[in-house]
């Protein structure tokens, strides 16, 4: 009974991952006015697989609600592959702040952006930092890999 025990308490604890970039969330809303402005990429954290290219990411946050992206991932990429960069999109339409989850242990929300086009096909980012200028951080397939597009606030 007591190796049956080891083995699962063994199990589970394999299991649990934690999103290496989670101390980087914003958990309290952030003011709109501390959110407009240019996006652009600081790092890539993504595996070998997906090549050498480093296409430009931008992500323009407008006051009136509109955006306009370059090379942002698609919703639902379960992972990155060899055709990674040529599944980017670049689009235009309207952004609206929202959750983008939760964050543990404490349940804290974690606050973020929806790139809102006709089709909805945009991954939602998570804004980075504790307070202005914030950063935004696409967070591609599972947190707990790793995978990830990290952009800065030019201005």
């Amino acid at each position: 009974m007591r190796t049956l025990i080891l083995f699962f308490a063994a199990l589970v604890l394999a299991g649990c991952q934690r999103d290496p970039h989670a101390y980087l969330y914003t958990t309290s809303e952030p003011k709109t006015e501390d959110i407009i402005g240019t996006y652009v990429l600081d790092a890539y954290h993504l595996p070998s697989i997906v090549g050498s290219a480093r296409p430009e990411v931008v992500v323009e946050l407008h006051a009136d609600g509109t955006f306009a992206a370059t090379n942002v991932p698609p919703l639902g990429l379960h992972e990155p592959s060899n055709n990674f960069f040529g599944s980017l999109l670049s689009a235009t339409g309207k952004w609206e702040k929202h959750t983008t989850g939760t964050l543990d242990p404490g349940n804290k929300r974690i606050w973020g952006i929806y790139l809102r086009t006709p089709d909805s096909k945009i991954e939602p980012a998570s804004f980075t930092g504790d307070k202005a200028p914030y950063g935004l951080i696409f967070t591609i397939g599972d947190p707990d890999s790793g995978d990830a597009m990290i952009l800065r606030r030019k201005h």
